[in-house]
């Protein structure tokens, strides 16, 4: 290879590595260490290039040995430093800070609430996106399987589904678990208790490789035989709250919905379950459905309730898997095709399934907000760092004019502020520790047993650790290397005025103002389209009026009620609360809109419309008791609602949504319509308004109402709206529940108020905690700019006193301070608006505004303004009050 002929890249990039990291190095050693290098991994890709390898290959093997070469670079900078050095430096480093204790503070305040906010919302990813699962081991190699079909990715497996796939064995998975979460009634000493947890398949424990403290988990034979292994596992937490922490609780009879299990173990503390962000406490093989959920599910192939689970096997990856899952799936829509006719599989990481796919993209910008704060506290501290460098610069031109080093100096001057950061991170871990809780603040009430343990884990820890080792390098390597470097002859000189020193060399402290200012914008900026979403939100009419209320839970499936009964017991229950002081109206509901889960969905034919080719209708559907309209408040634009006329027996009915029935039925009328489904076909009787069903920014969509009483369920949301206060109604509400079952509790009561909450969970929390942290930025660009202006001042003494002396009326110079401090606020304000523009653009999806909203952007900037306006006021006047006879003789 002549050095003519053109370099590989991966060798050329790795040269430049060389060069680049070669300044690390002594610089006695520069030159050989960089030529030894070059040398090595020339003749490295030489010997590569002669084997019979991919070009990929060579390529990561030469970046394998490059990789190298920072850490003997750095290995070659410390053997430098003797211990006897360091503590010196140590030693003097520790002086200087305890010297300056005003600066010290507002120094490691600075870092301690950006390392400590970092901290606390990096926690928060860990428990939403890295380890959404507490107690569940290598959760990295777990991925969530979901069933799609040509318009959708999010459908759930059958039992029968979830068996042929996993029987398959499909390469790259080690094993495949089924779970479906659940609410049960346990009977132990006491009364019922509402209790979550899972039907699970009984290899759940050993694909999540959770081994139960106690006892044992279940065995594969607990896994065949429908309804023949009526025994449960419990939460750790569970065992503690209603069994007193027995030790012998296991082969202890409980009462599971009316059903005698024998409880085999006990979870692991800090286990609790497959489902992210949820508390569950009790886990049964799926083989009990019939005992824990209505009908037999069991053997229907088109009965799509579980969800499912993968554990990739060693060596495998994503794509493996997807392309194997996908396979599997096509092989069971031919075999399978009334039920499984175009359903394929997508693989998808834990992150993206469930709580954790929905907390995702707040929390993601959560992070890059709090990244920006450290950048913004990073660059306020080399800001001041600069000044006091500028202060020092006689000290620094002696020591170098004595025979000290630059990089003896440098060394000086990044110990000072490594010694600034570990205190700044410190504090930062100690703020995080009572601020990473806070995410439970944000959860409104519901009746899910919601549960997001945040805390400061090793992981959290060991970043914390990472963050102040990063942040010390970042603000304190440019004043660093900008102190080490002075005019020797001018510090030299005793009575040099600093007139021109300062004001000629004062523009990288403007800079990073500049940044400051520009990052705060985009902060702030963020925090206003939050805040005005959250304000929009509070203002959408969600499609029902209902405000005055409360709902409750109900299962009458663990009394024993069979279908037949239980529309009996709901309908006199209906009867008799209706009639109760306060209530206007009483109904039924399987789900509630804006309520966590909102309600299934499921395909349907509609007599009269042609499906397009390809086209799959899909119908999100409520079950719906009579007076359900009336009771939410949800008006009817056609026909009628669902009545005590929709009952077994009778043609069954349907009311669908303004956006069902223009999509569907076009010009022709919908009353009367045949809208075909699992139970055959239904009739349209009405037409509702449309609202919002599953969050407030979300666009139309299908929604069909279905008669309780024709398609019914035994676990339902009782919906009371009252007159006035709720508080009184509840306890005459659990008095007629008595009257007619004295053995059925009322659980999970909640006023309508509190429910709305749902639907501004994360709205509310985008937006205080953006308003929160846009007040921080704003706060240290405050400082940055007074700080800046401040220094100038005093740099600038000897000419502001020559200015006066000649006649300069104070206003003058009142306004000279003004307009430098506004032309940095001004180029800050520009490129922040900038960029604020481009972000808003990448977080639309999260806005109920437009991402380009003029009074956000308005107000963003007129804020700023009058902001840095307040912070250079006070140095303005200091300046324009200066005694020009005491500014003269100060130099």
């Amino acid at each position: 290879m002549t050095s003519r002929t053109p370099l590989p890249w991966p060798l050329a990039f790795a040269l430049r590595w060389i060069d680049l990291w070669r300044l690390l190095t002594p610089a006695s050693r520069r030159t050989s260490w960089r030529d030894q290098w070059r040398a090595d991994l020339w003749h490295y890709w030489l010997w590569l290039s002669r084997e019979p390898l991919p070009q990929r290959s060579r390529t990561w093997r030469l970046a394998a040995r490059a990789a190298a070469v920072p850490l003997h670079a750095l290995s070659l900078r410390l053997s430098q430093w003797s211990l006897q050095m360091f503590a010196n430096d140590l030693r003097l480093a520790w002086r200087l800070i305890v010297r300056r204790p005003a600066f010290t503070f507002v120094a490691v305040l600075i870092l301690g609430l950006g390392i400590g906010a970092n901290a606390t919302i990096f926690s928060w990813v860990e428990t939403i996106l890295l380890k959404p699962l507490p107690g569940v081991a290598e959760q990295d190699r777990l991925v969530a399987i979901r069933g799609t079909t040509p318009t959708r990715n999010n459908l759930s497996y059958s039992y029968p589904n979830y068996l042929d796939l996993r029987n398959a064995r499909p390469d790259g998975f080690e094993d495949l678990i089924a779970f479906r979460t659940v609410a049960m009634n346990l009977r132990a000493d006491g009364g019922p208790v509402r209790v979550w947890g899972e039907l699970v398949t009984p290899n759940f424990f050993d694909v999540l490789r959770v081994t139960p403290m106690l006892g044992r988990g279940f065995l594969p034979s607990e896994g065949e035989t429908p309804g023949a292994a009526a025994v449960a596992v419990i939460s750790e937490s569970l065992w503690r709250r209603q069994f007193a922490a027995d030790a012998s609780i296991a082969g202890r009879p409980i009462t599971l919905n009316g059903q005698s299990f024998s409880v085999i173990g006990v979870a692991p503390p800090g286990f609790h379950g497959s489902t992210a962000g949820l508390a569950l406490d009790m886990f049964v093989p799926i083989t009990m459905q019939k005992a824990i959920m209505s009908g037999d599910r069991l053997g229907l192939r088109g009965n799509s309730f579980l969800q499912v689970f993968g554990r990739l096997s060693a060596g495998s990856n994503m794509n493996r898997a997807q392309a194997s899952a996908s396979v599997v799936a096509a092989r069971l829509a031919q075999q399978y095709p009334d039920t499984n006719k175009d359903r394929g599989a997508l693989v998808v990481p834990l992150y993206r399934d469930g709580a954790s796919n929905l907390l995702m993209p707040v929390v993601a910008t959560l992070m890059a907000v709090v990244g920006i704060v450290l950048l913004i506290a990073c660059a306020n501290l080399a800001g001041l760092l600069l000044a006091k460098a500028a202060g020092r610069q006689r000290e620094v031109a002696v020591r170098l004019a004595v025979g000290a080093s630059r990089g003896r100096l440098v060394r000086q001057f990044l110990i000072e502020g490594a010694l600034l950061a570990a205190a700044g991170g410190a504090a930062g871990i100690v703020i995080s520790y009572w601020t990473s809780g806070m995410l439970t603040f944000f959860v409104p009430p519901t009746p899910f047993p919601v549960n997001f343990t945040a805390e400061l884990s090793p992981t959290v820890l060991a970043f914390s650790v990472a963050t102040t080792f990063a942040t010390a390098l970042v603000f304190g390597l440019l004043p660093a290397l900008k102190a080490s470097r002075p005019n020797l002859v001018e510090s030299l000189k005793e009575s040099v005025g600093t007139v021109v020193r300062g004001h000629s060399r004062g523009w990288l402290r403007q800079a990073l103002v500049v940044g400051q200012v520009a990052l705060s914008v985009l902060l702030l900026l963020g925090a206003a389209l939050f805040a005005r979403s959250f304000e929009r939100a509070q203002l959408v009419d969600p499609g029902f009026s209902l405000r005055t209320g409360f709902l409750a839970s109900l299962d009458v499936l663990p009394n024993g009620y069979d279908e037949a009964r239980g529309i009996v017991f709901y309908q006199q229950l209906l009867k008799r609360i209706s009639a109760l002081p306060g209530v206007e109206t009483a109904s039924l509901a399987t789900a509630m809109p804006l309520d966590i889960g909102t309600g299934s969905d499921m395909g349907v034919r509609i007599d009269g419309y042609e499906a397009r080719p390809g086209e799959e209708i899909s119908v999100v559907y409520n079950r719906v008791g009579p007076d359900y309209f009336a009771a939410m408040g949800v008006p009817l634009v056609q026909g009628r609602g669902i009545d005590e006329r929709d009952v077994a027996g009778r043609e069954v009915s349907v009311v669908i949504n303004e956006t069902m029935a223009r999509r569907y039925f076009g010009g022709r009328d919908p009353i009367g319509g045949v809208v075909r489904f699992g139970i055959g076909p239904a009739r349209v009787v009405g037409v509702a308004k449309d609202g919002k069903y599953t969050r407030l920014n979300e666009p139309p969509q299908n929604y069909m109402y279905v008669p309780l009483f024709q398609f019914y369920r035994p676990d339902l949301a009782l919906l009371v709206r009252t007159a006035g206060d709720p508080a009184s109604v509840v306890p005459l509400t659990q008095a007629a529940i008595k009257e007619l079952d004295p053995n059925l509790p009322m659980f999970d009561v909640r006023t309508i108020e509190e429910h709305l909450q749902l639907g501004l969970f994360i709205p509310r929390m985008a937006s205080i905690m953006l308003t929160l942290f846009g007040g921080l930025a704003l706060l240290l660009a405050t400082v940055g700019l007074y700080s800046v202006i401040a220094f100038t001042v005093a740099q600038r003494t000897r000419e502001i006193g020559i200015r006066v002396a000649l006649g300069a009326a104070r206003a003058d110079v009142r306004r000279l301070i003004l307009r430098q401090g506004v032309v940095i606020s001004a180029l800050g304000i520009a490129i922040g608006l900038a960029l604020g523009f481009v972000v808003s653009q990448l977080i639309a999806s999260q806005l109920m505004v437009a991402p380009a909203d003029p009074v956000s952007f308005a107000g963003t900037a007129v804020a700023l303004l009058l902001v840095s306006l307040t912070a250079c006021l006070l140095p303005a006047r200091r300046a324009a009050a200066m005694d020009p006879l005491r500014a003269l003789r100060r130099e």
